[in-house]
């Protein structure tokens, strides 16, 4: 099987990398000579997994002690980040896909959990189905997750998107302006595990200036934890271009997590709250989320390109 497969259509441009969670790990448009992710070395070998294209996180984010309990059944992952005793981000980023359609423009590909090929020790049968697709107004992104087990199945669901935070090449780190509608911001536990402490924070300089669109990310580094829902972007004021990422409003949780002048930013949509399971907050407004016996949800996303005035 192909495990790279690329897709086109007009000024556009993709490629999708099967064998790891059918990463989406290039966007780019020729007409403004602009690479939006972040792509991974020619030579694949990868400092971070999380830190090129948009992987896939299931579960999301850090689940403290990899455990928690739901409808009397307890769920165990693995201790993957042995330094903050947490499980973190599931292992499918690095899980086969495999394609169901592909055509110049679209491919739908699938991963599926059975008992005889269980996901983890997680204890569902389910089936995540990613689609993408490039039409004339920019790149779109479809996540469907059905739970085919006997049991209601907790869901929790991001993407770890790495954008190039110089987008065009002619893009210049003095004129780059990040925006994300933000509402609330969760401190968290920095120095230990980084979940969060059960404070919720006034915004500072930096929240304000995402709030606002104006913030520098080649000025300072940053690690934040919103809740929001809707557009994060990246403008290039000196050019005029503005480049958006639409978020489902299912997606009601946003990381921010910024490379300075390395070169990047992460600007990951979320459909909960860092540990979430085991949370000083309700699980529902942790966005503790399930699927009834049957049930399916769809998670859309946008990336497009904007010309604005400058």
């Amino acid at each position: 099987m192909k495990h790279l497969i690329e897709l086109a259509r007009g000024d556009w441009s993709a490629v999708i990398d099967l064998t790891h969670g059918a990463n989406c790990i290039s966007l780019r448009n020729k007409k403004y000579d602009a690479a939006l992710l972040r792509e991974p070395p020619k030579d694949g070998k990868l400092d971070n997994p999380y830190l090129y294209g948009m992987p896939i996180l299931f579960p999301v984010n850090r689940i403290e002690n990899g455990r928690f309990a739901f409808e009397g059944r307890q769920y165990v992952f693995p201790i993957n980040e042995p330094s903050t005793g947490c499980h973190l981000h599931g292992e499918l980023h690095r899980t086969a896909f495999e394609p169901i359609a592909i055509n110049k423009s679209k491919i739908r590909c699938r991963y599926a959990a059975t008992k005889s090929r269980p996901y983890l020790a997680f204890p569902h049968e389910f089936e995540i189905v990613m689609e993408y697709e490039l039409k004339d107004d920019g790149f779109y992104h479809t996540v469907t997750v059905t739970n085919l087990s006997n049991d209601n199945m907790p869901l929790f669901l991001g993407f770890h998107t790495t954008f190039n935070t110089l987008f065009t090449g002619n893009s210049h780190p003095e004129d780059i302006r990040v925006f994300a509608n933000i509402s609330e911001e969760y401190e968290r536990y920095m120095e230990i595990n980084y979940l969060p402490t059960g404070v919720k924070l006034a915004f500072d300089a930096t929240s304000l200036s995402l709030a606002e669109g104006r913030y520098k990310p080649f000025e300072e580094k940053a690690s934040r934890h919103y809740r929001g829902q809707g557009e994060m972007s990246l403008t290039d004021v000196a050019i005029g271009l503005r480049m958006v990422y639409e978020n489902d409003t299912k997606y009601a949780f946003r990381l921010i997590y910024n490379g300075g002048r390395d070169g990047y930013i992460c600007l990951e949509p979320q459909t909960c709250l860092a540990n979430c399971q085991n949370a000083p907050f309700s699980r529902e407004e942790s966005g503790f989320d399930f699927l009834k016996v049957g049930e399916s949800k769809s998670y859309c996303s946008k990336i497009y390109l904007e010309d604005i005035c400058k």
